[in-house]
């Protein structure tokens, strides 16, 4: 039994979660209809969708925002449909200078958009993920399945196999930081074959991460997987240190070494060896991505090229753009600078976490 200060946080927090859910339900509606009116092709991810599909209700899932995956192309179309909607695009508190607008877009894969009167986020993604190389298949392209969140009113969300690969990766990104994402991998998988989704997931280039998936709702939340897998899936030696990693998070860190997304968000001098140590983790995600692979070559300056090992590690592109970390004492220059940067590209190769 809880003691009654926690019961009367949490019975508080679940309701207010409650509200926001069926909020955030009404306004995916909304939004759906107006991108769909104005030709945009749309699919919703996570959200209202996701706890139709995995839980068979909408208040069973947890959503502070509206998660729409839609083409590059039809990003400033998009843009106009959710400022006649209310919606203002959330850079750094407000920035809305046109040329420093148009940077923050071009570098990154989702833009924030916030309507103040109904207290609703909508994010608009042009990609699934920062890596190009992960789950290249898994997007506009892939197959959908139409979700029903209310009598004749339903959204496009990817289908179910795609949904178990980028539900898998986004977690172990994060290395599953929230416990209410493993939650849902556990409702989707629990009526599937476990050994078919996990291969065609990994088929589509999720790489290590639907096995961790597997294993920690196994482990953490009982769902029944056959043994042969779960013995396949931990013989490989990063698969276990990813889950290992992952385990402790959701145990709120304990026994934990090295530093987490929030660490390297909070800590604005989080030393170099603790960045590059978090960057090889995201980089162990996918077998066989290496700094000669062109996709990884999609911006030519050393900056941006460490730019790119942060957001592996958990930070936004535009925080690093717009506000660097000041220098520490001691901290590198010129030449020594961009050999640490090179050193950083190197750590984003899961070939290089293998031998390590």
């Amino acid at each position: 039994m809880l003691a009654g200060a926690a019961a009367a946080r949490l019975t508080a927090g679940a309701g207010a979660a409650r509200l926001q859910a069926l909020r955030n339900a009404g306004e995916e509606l909304r939004v759906g209809r107006a991108l769909a009116a104005a030709g945009i092709d749309t699919v919703f991810v996570k959200g209202a969708t996701l706890g139709m599909r995995a839980h068979g209700m909408l208040t069973l899932k947890s959503s502070w925002d509206i998660d729409v995956l839609i083409a590059r192309a039809h990003l400033d179309d998009a843009g106009l449909v959710l400022r006649d909607l209310g919606y203002r695009l959330s850079i750094f508190g407000g920035i809305d200078d046109p040329v420093q607008v148009r940077r923050f877009l071009a570098g990154n894969k989702e833009t924030e958009w916030h309507h103040a009167g109904r207290g609703t986020t909508v994010e608009l993604h042009t990609a699934l993920n920062d890596n190009p190389v992960a789950l290249p298949s898994v997007g506009l392209g892939s197959p959908r399945q139409t979700v029903a969140l209310m009598p004749g009113q339903a959204l496009s969300t990817l289908a179910t196999v795609p949904l178990f690969a980028y539900l898998a990766y986004h977690g172990t990104a994060h290395l599953w930081s929230r416990l209410k994402w493993l939650a849902d991998v556990a409702a989707v998988l629990r009526d599937e074959d476990v050994v078919a989704l996990h291969a065609h997931a990994v088929a589509l280039g999720a790489g290590r991460t639907p096995g961790v998936a597997i294993v920690l709702a196994h482990e953490i939340l009982g769902l029944d997987v056959p043994p042969a897998l779960l013995a396949t899936i931990r013989a490989d030696r990063v698969t276990q240190r990813l889950i290992a990693y992952s385990a402790c998070r959701d145990r709120r860190g304990a026994g934990c070494r090295g530093a987490s997304d929030a660490a390297v968000r909070r800590t604005p001098r989080l030393c170099t060896r603790a960045r590059l140590a978090h960057a090889r983790r995201r980089a162990s995600l996918v077998r066989g991505a290496t700094v000669r692979d062109p996709a990884l070559y999609r911006r030519a300056s050393a900056r941006a090229a460490l730019g790119a090992a942060l957001r592996h590690s958990g930070r936004a592109a535009g925080q690093v753009a717009a506000a660097p970390d000041p220098p520490a004492a001691g901290a590198p220059s010129g030449g020594r600078k961009h050999r640490q940067q090179a050193v950083t590209l190197r750590a984003l190769a899961p070939d290089h976490v293998d031998r390590g």
